[in-house]
């Protein structure tokens, strides 16, 4: 992860900014420039009078585990500094890295040491801070453990300290760093949400800029999105891979429900093709029963059904006769029998229940 401010673009802003802020000696024709383009100057501890001309904080709470910071300061001394500078750290910090960057290519940094007190770290780099020409850059590097309260980062800086630190700041810029899915929401000490004069967003980043500042201290809150947004094209990806895996099952039941269709429709019709020509075939057999096929159903009488039992018996011989005269074929006989057998069953049946009644 590459979080060092882009030398190249400093020093082009302090090229350009170097006469109004604090080189007077390098006034065009010799003329003193007030400065007007930073904040009014309001001395630290000691009389020095520091500024800071651009300050990037960089914060990557991409791990809820962690949030890694690294802040880079352009500090200008207006006078003699003879003071400690001062930066701000939170609680549980840990893996505190300050280094001195010249704004000359191809120099290496330069490690400082540092005292720790509460939240105010201190450095002293005094020899350097007073030397004319383009001042260096400050990265001060940290770790913040997470805690167990907060199931999402948050970070909170404060940018000016009662007593401790009053610096000025003339550009700020913050950048967020995030895992995916999370929404970075910036708050003032107030606890009014803000937002830069200027916004460039990435992928899973964005950079705020202010110019001078007017809080004191803000904090980046974090939260998942409310909708499904983040997880939907995995959602889709799920149901096409379901659908793949669930398709040859679902074409063999198709199948197999399309054969039973068929096999079922076939059999109707097989059905009431034999139906019809049973009715066909017997027409001509019909007429020569005397009682009517009905008297099993409207109120039964035991002579009368004797009667047709006997008169089917009877037909059943003639049928039969019939198949062995060739008066009618083998198909045919078949189909009769089956049905005029079926009827003398039925009547069978009812003859023996009137019976049974009868003798009660």
């Amino acid at each position: 992860m590459r979080l060092r401010l882009n030398l190249g673009i400093l020093i082009c802003i302090l090229l350009m900014a170097q006469t109004a802020f604090a080189y007077p000696e390098n006034a065009e024709n010799g003329e003193t420039v007030e400065p007007t383009s930073i904040p009014s100057i309001s001395p630290t501890n000691g009389g020095s009078s520091i500024v800071i001309l651009q300050q990037l904080i960089e914060v990557d709470i991409t791990n809820v585990e962690y949030t890694v910071v690294r802040e880079t300061i352009i500090f200008s001394a207006m006078g003699n500094y003879t003071t400690d500078l001062m930066v701000w750290i939170p609680d549980g910090t840990t893996e505190i890295v300050i280094e001195r960057q010249e704004m000359i290519e191809g120099t290496s940094s330069t490690q400082l040491q540092y005292t720790e007190k509460g939240n105010i770290v201190r450095f002293n780099d005094a020899e350097r801070l007073n030397t004319p020409g383009m001042p260096p850059m400050y990265m001060i590097q940290y770790v913040i453990s997470g805690t167990s309260d907060n199931d999402l980062p948050q970070y909170t800086k404060v940018l000016q300290y009662p007593t401790y630190i009053n610096y000025p700041v003339s550009n700020l810029l913050l950048k967020i760093i995030t895992a995916q899915g999370m929404e970075p929401t910036i708050k003032d000490e107030g606890g009014n949400v803000i937002q830069g004069d200027n916004i460039e967003t990435g992928v899973n980043e964005v950079i705020h800029t202010w110019s001078t500042p007017q809080f004191k201290e803000f904090t980046i809150e974090t939260k998942t999105p409310s909708n499904i947004g983040g997880i939907l094209p995995y959602i889709v990806i799920g149901l096409v891979i379901i659908a793949i895996l669930a398709f040859p099952f679902v074409q063999k039941k198709m199948k197999k429900e399309d054969d039973e269709i068929f096999v079922e429709s076939a059999s109707t019709f097989e059905e009431e093709e034999i139906k019809e020509e049973e009715e066909n075939d017997s027409d001509e057999y019909e007429d020569e029963l005397d009682i009517n096929e009905n008297v099993i159903v409207e109120e039964p009488d035991l002579d009368e059904l004797e009667t047709r039992y006997d008169a089917i018996l009877s037909l059943l011989s003639e049928i039969k006769a019939d198949r062995d005269s060739g008066d009618i074929n083998d198909e045919e006989y078949k189909t009769l029998s089956r049905k005029y057998r079926s009827e003398a069953v039925d009547l069978m049946k009812v003859i023996d229940e009137l019976q049974d009644e009868l003798e009660e």
